[in-house]
């Protein structure tokens, strides 16, 4: 899960030459497929394949920044914290590391908690809770919550032909599924995207139509109680209303009740955005012998969402970025 992303983020860079060894003579070749790469820098390539796929050192990184360090939220201590093991860590491989000073939005998680009040069939005295968690960039619901009946849409066409006269006071429920078999053809990133928009965009479409609040199914391929979280968005031709993610489960829960009768839910959500937040770009630097100038990146972002403990988002980016130095050193290759 990534945090509040704005065009800079905290990240750790690694700066390579631009081949490990002397690429092939520039000069043209009358062969069909022309080679880009030396024999040596193949063999050394490979020799790089291997030493990973060996190592544990990669895995042993992820492992402290997920379990020593763990969640990573933008300007939180345990981003800071990551900065420092990392840049540490760089300098123990003998390179030279940079901190590059950068302001990072800092938004806290607070309470988050929503029950069904009222809804068809409701047995005497009792409610139904609703799983969800606050999307990253939300304002607050007042301190005692709201309370409003819910209007389940599917997508913003849906949305729109209700007009404000079927949405003004109510919270509104995106119920946009992931496309299971569009991922399934190996179109995961194009589902992701069709479903995200609703998380992304969804609170100003609908405070644009007089809503409280605006729940979206969350986004992914997972079928569970699990809500997942991940950052939002306001228009700025739109009011600001409080906005999370539910649970694949509660987000049908409520579109099944929704066309029986009324269903009011009551919302409390905290959060907090707070100023910016001073951290660091990570920038650890091979450089080669003969253009060092001339840079490969191979990169990651250390912070996370809180809901997690960032392993794959993107403490395994980071780690990998580690790990190329490692072997690099380890193996005794020499950049130009």
């Amino acid at each position: 899960m990534c945090a509040l992303r704005r065009p800079t983020l905290t990240a750790f860079v690694l700066l390579l030459s631009i081949t490990l060894s002397e690429a092939e003579d520039a000069t043209p070749s009358p062969a069909p497929t022309p080679e880009l790469y030396s024999a040596q820098t193949l063999a050394e390539m490979r020799k790089l394949e291997q030493a990973a796929l060996t190592s544990d050192y990669a895995y042993r990184q992820v492992a402290h920044l997920a379990n020593n360090i763990g969640p990573r939220l933008s300007g939180s201590a345990q981003a800071q914290k990551a900065v420092e093991y990392v840049a540490d860590e760089l300098k123990k491989l003998g390179l030279e590391v940079q901190l590059e000073k950068i302001m990072v939005p800092h938004w806290v998680r607070g309470e988050e908690t929503a029950e069904l009040v009222a809804f068809p069939g409701q047995a005497e005295g009792t409610k139904q809770k609703i799983v969800l968690t606050a999307l990253g960039g939300s304002v607050a619901t007042p301190p005692e919550g709201l309370t409003a009946e819910v209007v389940v849409v599917r997508d913003y066409d849906e949305l729109n032909s209700l007009g404000k006269e079927k949405v003004q006071g109510k919270v509104v429920v995106f119920n946009h599924p992931f496309d299971r078999k569009m991922a399934a053809t190996g179109h995961g990133g194009s589902a992701y995207g069709e479903a995200v928009a609703y998380r992304g965009s969804g609170a100003s479409a609908a405070a644009r139509l007089g809503a409280v609040a605006a729940l979206v199914r969350s986004v992914g391929g997972a079928a569970n109680r699990l809500p997942h979280t991940g950052a939002m968005h306001y228009a700025a031709d739109a009011p600001k209303i409080p906005t999370a993610a539910v649970s694949e489960e509660d987000a049908e829960l409520m579109a099944a009740l929704a066309p029986q009768g009324p269903v009011k839910i009551h919302l409390v959500l905290t959060p907090q955005t707070l100023p910016d937040a001073p951290s660091f770009n990570v920038i650890g630097d091979l450089k080669g012998s003969e253009h060092p100038d001339q840079v490969v990146i191979v990169s990651g972002h250390l912070d996370s969402w809180d809901l997690g403990t960032g392993a794959i988002d993107d403490g395994a980016g980071v780690a990998v970025a580690m790990q190329t130095a490692n072997l690099v050193r380890q193996l005794g290759l020499h950049t130009r």
